[in-house]
């Protein structure tokens, strides 16, 4: 079956519900906010498989409005440690704190409390599902203001974000960090040359390595090999895939090759053009992960339908993980830099207040 036809059956039959008590790990930080109620829930998906929900909300409030946090590429655990003051740590406080919103979160499969994975196996489309069947989910609570919900989306979630919110009830906005609408295989070829120019390499060296990327990023993502089978045809290629960034014999970033080759499969366009509602997508201006581009081509696809829909912030100084730095070069090699997500936080609640 192809895998866009996979992504839209797994969103029509996933058995999602809400589910029965999920245990917490033993090693569990417990959240904590002043006059924030939180409630440890769980989520029954494709399987039968349980997954960690936290939502937080503002106590006393009837029916807040909903923000749905879909997150990162990698498999970290959307709780907030008390015990860590990192970048993304004081963002999402600040959303569950100061927004007046409940937020709502949920794990990967196989990370903190959720049953499934190991999160390492997980595809795209899997992750995708268990997205969509969170929002689906809020339908049947009678609590929140499920007429409005705001779809959240951080660096590779920002990319998921229109996939989950395009057609779906009771979306009324977008909010996107650091993550755009190109291909994968055009991403990741801006990320090694970000990494290349930013570490001072040599130009000529840069356009040698740039060919080999671009010759297994084309056998690997646009032809679907997994690396070890385009290294045993052509062991010329071993060198290539360990100059690339994240890589091993069996993972990219921590994430099954399976998982990269959905995602270039992925029509991220098409999904950005269904959305006609409004969209803030914002980065940093030191983020390497990401370019800008890719951010003004979400914005140039929502606006041909109603013009001044979406909008691009970028915030001056700052990373992707909400770390302010002197300089790009800083920022690369993480030098001297300064956790704030203060002035991502401005620009996000003034854009939620207008609804």
């Amino acid at each position: 079956m192809h895998i866009l036809n996979c992504f839209l059956v797994l969103f029509l039959v996933a058995p999602w519900a809400w589910a029965a008590d999920l245990p917490r790990r033993p090693d569990a930080h417990a959240e904590s906010y002043p006059d924030i109620a939180i409630e440890y829930g769980s989520l029954a998906v494709d399987g039968g498989i349980r997954l960690r929900t936290i939502i937080t909300r503002p106590e006393g409030v009837e029916k807040p409005p909903v923000i749905l946090f879909v997150q990162w590429l990698s498999c970290d655990s959307v709780e907030v440690r008390s015990d860590r003051n990192d970048g993304w740590s004081q963002m999402l406080r600040g959303v569950i704190r100061d927004s007046g919103w409940a937020v709502v979160r949920t794990d990967k499969r196989g990370i903190g409390d959720s049953e499934g994975g190991p999160c390492s196996e997980l595809d795209y489309a899997t992750e995708l599902a268990d997205h969509r069947a969170a929002l689906a989910a809020l339908a049947s609570r009678a609590d929140l203001d499920t007429d409005r919900i705001v779809v959240f989306g951080a660096s590779m979630g920002s990319r998921m974000a229109a996939q989950v919110a395009a057609g779906a009830p009771g979306v009324m906005g977008v909010l996107g960090w650091g993550g755009g609408s190109k291909t994968w295989f055009e991403r990741m070829l801006a990320f090694d040359r970000n990494a290349m120019e930013r570490g001072g390499d040599d130009a000529r060296q840069i356009a040698k390595r740039m060919r080999e990327h671009a010759t297994f990023y084309a056998r690997y993502l646009l032809e679907g090999q997994d690396p070890p089978d385009i290294i045993e045809a052509d062991p010329s290629m071993a060198e290539v895939w360990s100059d690339i960034i994240g890589t091993s014999a069996t993972d990219h970033y921590g994430r099954a090759f399976a998982f990269h080759h959905q995602a270039q499969l992925a029509d991220w366009v098409a999904a950005w053009g269904r959305i006609d509602v409004p969209v803030l997508m914002t980065m940093g201006e030191f983020d390497w992960f990401e370019n800008q581009t890719g951010h003004e081509t979400v914005i140039r696809i929502v606006n041909r339908r109603d013009p001044g829909l979406a909008r691009l912030a970028v915030i001056p100084k700052m990373d992707h993980h909400f770390t302010l730095f002197e300089s790009a070069g800083d920022a690369f090699r993480d030098e001297g830099g300064q956790a704030n997500a203060e002035p991502f936080l401005r620009i996000a609640l003034e854009w939620l207040r207008g609804f």
